[in-house]
């Protein structure tokens, strides 16, 4: 009988083991979808554990710790298979933020994810069935203690050592990453702001330049893939047809952040110094505010969802309207809604408006829901090209969003219609400029990485662009061949007839923010040297070296 037990034992081991371990063997040394290895150290670790969770004798410690693996598991195995890397502490919240997205995203690669899929369902099916099937194995009353310990170990030393002691790995294994992101995330969860001595910022108010501010904030869109700025495929031909007006200038951009929530939160709030969180908090540098301040009605148009404008001065917009308010157009427009939306705002003397995208981002061939006249055939060869191809086409889709959204400002805001035509020529009216940035760009391959949310100088690469009625309005620009998300908040301020004056400004350093402010999240500090933009060495704001 001892004997069974024992074998009954090991059977729970080789079955909870196969499980952790079954994504690595497949998606990692067989399909190659992923970079994991499993290195033996891992691999021992692995079977101790497991081992040791053979023993435990309470029923619910062994239902809540192989919940917790299968779950932590899902959330790693599919965000590594997506991004081409495994998610780090700083990415979680995400996960149960923006359920919508990823549903959406997965959905349209179901046709490449599905090895991962089934993968996943084969290893919970195999940690399910371990207990079920070996009830009669050996168990001890406190074994339950020892698997606490056990997997306190990481989150102390996490809370330790901090958080960039805990890099994840892209050549380890998913449960060598998994278990580094989320003790991380989870002994950050009550994290306290820092105190870094920055000083206020000091805001100069004067007359306005301009009577009304259109304000384009793309998705995922990057200058690399755009034919404006030289890449191959002919995708922008309207935005081309601009290039020689005087009132037309185009630069390359650096982003304020690698996701969508914390570059709206730095870029309205004027945001520069790692870890300023009370910059944000007191609004004192807000886009909005300092509109509001100057006599401008200020209005947000978003196809997205409204959280992701948490911080970012909505108390100071007269008329928010997002993506709930406009559900039935949006599905039925996609973002061409949204100049709907525009031709109907009933303006002030002064307006601020921000128009929020949705197109461009995964999937990207969705705007053929839409346009589907639009619609291009795609090579489908491998996942980087088809990638490529498909973010190309929705590129030439957003060249056609800008002409239309384009003729609908004019429209809107000048009277005699008479002075333009649809090749667009536009000599829009002395009070209106019109400017252009996207949250963050895209990596579509690049060293095997795909998406955005990574600290990488890919994600961070944005077009800038500025329609002026006047050449002199965008005289201090003219020639910079690189714009920051800082730079641009600054210059739109001045607009607005407010300077701003950041006492704190590295005259030298600029940052790219991780995607999740409230944390001692990882940056990067970049300078430009003789027209390039130079990323340093990745850092986190509780060191703050080059801040």
């Amino acid at each position: 009988m001892d004997c069974l037990f024992v074998v009954l034992n090991l059977l729970f081991l080789s079955l909870i083991s196969l499980g952790i371990l079954l994504p690595d063997l497949l998606l990692g040394y067989i399909t190659k979808m992923l970079t994991c290895r499993i290195p033996l150290t891992t691999f021992l670790g692995v079977i101790g554990f497991s081992g040791a969770l053979s023993f435990v004798r309470n029923r619910w410690v062994l239902k809540v710790v192989l919940g917790l693996i299968i779950i932590t598991q899902i959330i790693q195995v599919n965000h590594w298979a997506y991004f081409g890397a495994p998610i780090h502490s700083q990415d979680i919240s995400k996960v149960f933020f923006e359920l919508d997205e990823i549903f959406q995203t997965g959905i349209s690669l179901s046709h490449s994810l599905w090895p991962v899929w089934l993968t996943l369902v084969v290893s919970t099916s195999l940690i399910i069935v371990a207990p079920l099937y070996t009830k009669d194995r050996l168990k001890y009353s406190y074994t339950g203690i020892l698997i606490f310990l056990i997997l306190a170990i990481t989150p102390v030393l996490s809370y330790i050592k901090g958080p960039s002691f805990f890099y994840t790995k892209p050549t380890y294994s998913t449960i060598y990453n998994t278990v580094r992101a989320f003790s991380d995330w989870l002994v950050r969860l009550d994290h306290k702001d820092k105190d870094f001595a920055y000083k206020p910022y000091t805001i100069t108010y004067g007359h306005s330049k301009v009577k009304n501010i259109v304000l384009i904030v793309g998705e995922s869109l990057s200058s690399r893939y755009m034919h404006l700025y030289g890449y191959k495929e002919n995708n922008t031909p309207f935005l081309d047809s601009l290039k020689s007006m005087p009132n037309f200038i185009f630069a390359k951009g650096i982003s304020s952040s690698v996701s969508t929530r914390a570059c709206l939160q730095t870029f309205f709030n004027s945001f520069h110094n790692p870890g300023f969180l009370d910059l944000i908090r007191k609004k004192e540098a807000n886009l909005f505010r300092l509109a509001k301040h100057q006599g401008y009605k200020t209005f947000v148009l978003s196809g997205q969802n409204e959280k992701l404008f948490h911080d970012t001065g909505t108390e100071f917009v007269d008329i928010f309207a997002s993506e709930k308010d406009m559900r039935d157009a949006l599905n039925e427009k996609g973002d061409e809604a949204l100049l709907d939306k525009l031709s109907m705002l009933e303006l002030g003397e002064k307006n601020f408006i921000v128009i929020h995208l949705r197109h461009v981002h995964s999937p990207f061939n969705a705007y053929e829901k839409y346009r589907p006249e639009l619609a291009k055939s795609i090579d489908h060869k491998n996942r980087t090209s088809q990638s490529q191809q498909e973010y190309s086409n929705a590129i030439a889709y957003h060249d056609y969003w800008v002409k239309q959204c384009i003729l609908t400002i004019i429209k809107k805001m000048i009277i005699d219609e008479t002075i333009y035509d649809d090749r667009i020529k536009p000599h829009i009216q002395d009070d209106t400029v019109i400017l252009f940035t996207s949250d963050h760009g895209q990596l579509l391959g690049e060293r095997g990485l795909f998406g955005h949310n990574q600290m990488q100088p890919e994600v961070a690469d944005v077009p800038i662009w500025i329609l002026a009625p006047k050449p002199a309005l965008i005289s201090s620009l003219k020639n910079q061949p690189i714009i920051s998300h800082y730079d641009l908040a600054k210059y739109i301020a001045t607009l607005f007839g407010a300077t701003i004056t950041n006492p704190n400004e590295n005259s030298h350093l600029q940052y790219v923010h991780g995607s999740e402010l409230y944390a001692n999240y990882e940056f990067m500090p970049w300078k430009i040297e003789k027209g390039q933009a130079i990323f340093l060495e990745n850092q986190w704001v509780d060191e703050k070296k080059s801040a």
